[in-house]
């Protein structure tokens, strides 16, 4: 038997996580207790969620033939394509993950954060002093310009712009829904001019034979060590979109957050303290809700025994604001980083193997546009209610500051 959970139709359900993601959740946490389960249009079966660390634990420990994430992320197969690593389970999925990790850590990484501040000073230079600014949109071009140039070696226009058109469709909460429920006639055209471009790009580049160097664009490595083209193509997609979306919505908040917080911008400059700003702010705005998997056959959790085919899905929102954990969980302080957080308790990147292929590299870039941004001047903000923009939570009027002269 399955925990309890809201008894709305699946339509609602959908409608409600997609318009208000987070009242929807905490809604549930304080009716039903947890675990509770969700019935929506995301997912092909009843989903339960937990966020007890032990839980947490339990579900990120598993074995990945008990726990599956390609069927919780069959939602994102139309823009991803079926050989990216969001959707790939087993050994196909363990395989994509070798080849696309070694450009996000070690001294790769690291030479990439010369590229992150450099386009960080010139985008901060841009903004109007004493105007409203929106973070969100801002940081959105700069992520995209940053991941295009670490993953082609330069940013393409065309294709920038297909991405972005494709990306624009699912930020529109009703057209998002619409899409849940299975109008994606126009999202899908708009993918297909993506992938256009993307093949064109391979074609080219496999025509040319790069020579992989230690400094070589992601392209190349993952056309050396792909099958298809397809296949690439599948990853630069997942490159592409996860690689600057979900940082652009952190950087967001962040200066959401900033801005109401003098004392921390005047330490921004300590990178110890810059770290731990870092991941507060994930941890009091996640920008993802849930970490979900499928299961494969019988499963434990909760002190409850989940049937094969249904959804378990860590929620990263409601880990994120435990009191048993946090103490004061909406407060903002950084302070609380100094020591490490209780294990699988703070989980902005999810867990286990299949944890964000691309934590380093996103922590690497919040804390080199922070770097940037201390040195650019005092803002102020005023706070910002959550919205889904895609499958982000984002701040609803796009994390508006103000930067004074500095």
């Amino acid at each position: 038997m399955l925990p309890p959970g809201p008894r709305e139709p699946r339509a609602a359900q959908t409608a409600e996580f997609v318009v208000r993601p987070t009242a929807f959740l905490r809604r549930c946490a304080a009716r039903y207790g947890e675990p509770f389960t969700l019935r929506t249009h995301w997912a092909d079966a009843p989903m339960v969620l937990v966020s007890a660390p032990d839980d947490v634990r339990r579900v990120f420990t598993a074995s990945p033939d008990v726990l599956r994430a390609g069927g919780s992320g069959s939602i994102l197969e139309p823009f991803a394509g079926r050989s990216s690593i969001l959707v790939l389970d087993g050994d196909e999925h363990l395989a994509q993950r070798r080849r696309m990790l070694p450009p996000f850590h070690g001294e790769r990484m690291r030479a990439h954060r010369e590229l992150v501040a450099r386009l960080a000073r010139e985008e901060l230079a841009s903004w109007p002093r004493d105007r409203p600014v929106r973070t969100h949109e801002r940081m959105q071009a700069l992520t995209l310009d940053v991941i295009m140039r670490i993953v082609f070696g330069s940013s393409d226009p065309a294709l920038r712009i297909a991405i972005e058109r494709a990306l624009a469709l699912t930020r529109n909460a009703p057209r998002l829904v619409a899409m849940v429920l299975g109008a994606t006639s126009g999202f899908e055209r708009a993918v297909s001019v993506v992938d256009e471009q993307l093949f064109a790009l391979i074609s080219a580049r496999r025509r040319s034979t790069p020579v992989l160097r230690a400094d070589a664009p992601i392209i190349d490595e993952l056309l050396a060590a792909s099958s298809s083209d397809a296949e690439v193509c599948d990853q630069l997609v997942t490159l592409l979109a996860a690689g600057h979306e979900t940082t652009a919505t952190s950087l967001a908040w962040a200066f959401e957050r900033l801005g109401r917080h003098p004392r921390v911008v005047e330490r921004l400059g300590e990178p110890a303290y810059r770290e731990a700003v870092v991941k507060e702010v994930l941890r009091v705005r996640p920008v993802l809700s849930i970490a979900p998997r499928k299961l494969a056959e019988p499963f434990e959790v909760a002190g409850r025994v989940l049937p094969a085919g249904v959804h378990v899905a860590p929620c990263i929102y409601l880990a994120h604001r435990r009191a048993d954990t946090w103490g004061d969980p909406l407060a903002f302080r950084p302070e609380r980083f100094e020591e490490p957080p209780p294990s699988y308790a703070y989980i902005p990147f999810g867990g286990g193997t299949r944890r964000c292929l691309g934590a380093a590299f996103a922590l690497m870039e919040m804390d080199a546009v922070l770097d940037e941004a201390a040195k650019a001047g005092a803002f102020t903000s005023a706070p910002e209610r959550v919205r889904r923009r895609g499958v982000t939570l984002a701040p609803a009027r796009g994390g508006r500051v103000r930067l004074s002269a500095p």
